[in-house]
């Protein structure tokens, strides 16, 4: 058989077919690849923006393909004998993700391992790449050290410019989503010239990904569009109350039913990787669990009712919502007065005795761009400048922080007088 049959082509909505080598579909066809078909890639977006129902699956093979293009555009910077370790790594960059993505790992970043690792989906992809029996014995059969690979995804590769690829702010992984994730939602704000960034990148002085100047704009409608995408779909108010929700109702669950509680101890998560199981942690599985509890009655009265709220889509009231565009991230502790009236509301309702489990204050702080992973602009005279420091760019004055600030109550805590007028004062909007 020639090199030309032995490759498979698979159509993609957004890059059309993408061609597949036998390693490439050896690594698919293992069960801890097909799982991601099982892990939406916006987890509860689909509450909000119904078509939002694609794959980390789907996800994945785009990072593979926007990675092989420009493997072979710098085909001659880079070692020959790295292009499969570079691909396998941008193919595998989301293996480990959790049921329903972040919302997941939100709960799990603060639980630590008695060895003192704290978790998130990278820690977990690297464990799945290391420790998974049969993704282990693939990449055994085919040469590749699943060390280094582990290394491009976490950005820690000798080579800066395998790093950036996979990390950092034009790499694969957001070249990929903005487009898919736009596409899903039907958000046109998060649309980026695709072709237009790839034609264009170079490699800079310090062998990172940079763009010349002819890719500028399509560069800064980039960084427009990552930031749309954050105020409209991955920080929508509706969509992050329900991440929020499921954070807290897990939190819940896994106190709450002996039989759950091994889901706090990230030792069992790296037990079930090691055991070749982690291959049915998917969103159905969990869901499986949410809807046994919404019908369990040795679980609370206010459990049930949270789980029933999750799977029926009635959610927590946004009773609060700030957004502030800065230059520096908003801190717990600063003496600012939105932040302050979040912290009173909160403190008046722990009085009044209303449970924890029926009200969300939030303060989250998102980078827009970080001036050490900004992408270069390369000049026709051969000069380089990081975008943010370029004159003629917009990114210029672009703020470098979306902070959010926000409130969420259970809409039951609204009907208890004293809480309705609570809100009512404190954030000066009307409950009924």
């Amino acid at each position: 058989m020639s090199e030309a049959e032995k490759i498979k082509r698979v159509y993609d909505e957004v890059h059309g077919y993408i061609e597949l080598d036998p390693l490439t579909q050896k690594i698919v066809s293992l069960p801890v690849f097909q799982r991601l078909r099982r892990i939406k890639q916006l987890g509860v977006a689909e509450y909000v923006y119904p078509g939002a129902t694609h794959t980390r699956f789907s996800h994945s093979l785009g990072v593979y393909h926007i990675t092989k293009i420009i493997v072979n555009k710098f085909i001659e910077s880079i070692d020959r004998d790295k292009i499969p370790v570079i691909l396998t790594a941008a193919l595998l960059h989301d293996i480990g993700h959790l049921p329903y993505s972040h919302a997941l790992e939100t709960f799990y970043m603060n639980i630590k391992a008695s060895a003192g690792e704290k978790i998130d989906h990278e820690f977990l992809t690297s464990a799945v790449i290391k420790e998974d029996p049969d993704l282990k014995e693939a990449l055994k059969s085919e040469g590749i050290n699943p060390d280094e690979v582990s290394k491009i995804i976490y950005g820690r590769h000798e080579d800066p410019l395998l790093n950036t690829l996979l990390t950092s702010d034009l790499d694969v992984d957001r070249l990929d989503y903005l487009v898919r994730d736009s596409l899903h939602t039907g958000v046109t704000y998060g649309s980026i010239d695709l072709k237009r960034i790839l034609s264009t990148l170079e490699i800079d002085r310090s062998r990172r990904i940079a763009v010349s100047e002819k890719g500028l704009i399509a560069t800064e409608n980039f960084y427009l569009a990552r930031l749309h995408m954050y105020r409209t779909v991955y920080y929508h108010k509706t969509v992050h109350g329900y991440e929020l929700m499921l954070v807290r109702l897990w939190d819940r669950i896994t106190r709450e039913r002996p039989d759950l509680s091994i889901y706090r101890d990230i030792n069992y998560l790296k037990n079930m990787i090691s055991r070749g199981v982690y291959k049915y942690f998917d969103d159905n599985m969990f869901l499986s669990e949410i809807i046994s509890v919404a019908n369990d009655p040795n679980v609370s009265k206010d459990v049930r009712e949270l789980a029933e709220m999750f799977l029926f889509r009635r959610g927590y009231k946004a009773v609060y919502d700030k957004i502030i565009l800065s230059d520096t991230p908003i801190k717990d502790d600063e003496d600012n007065e939105e932040l302050k009236k979040i912290k009173e509301v909160s403190y008046q309702l722990n009085r009044y005795g209303i449970s924890d489990l029926y009200y969300l204050p939030v303060v989250e702080n998102i980078a827009i761009y970080r001036e050490e992973d900004a992408v270069s602009i390369i000049f026709k005279d051969g000069s380089e400048r990081k975008i943010y420091e370029y004159e003629g760019s917009i990114i210029r004055d672009l703020p470098k922080y979306l902070n959010i600030l926000r409130f969420y109550i259970h809409p039951l805590a609204l009907k208890i007088k004293n809480v309705s007028d609570l809100i009512e004062r404190s954030f000066k909007r009307k409950t009924k």
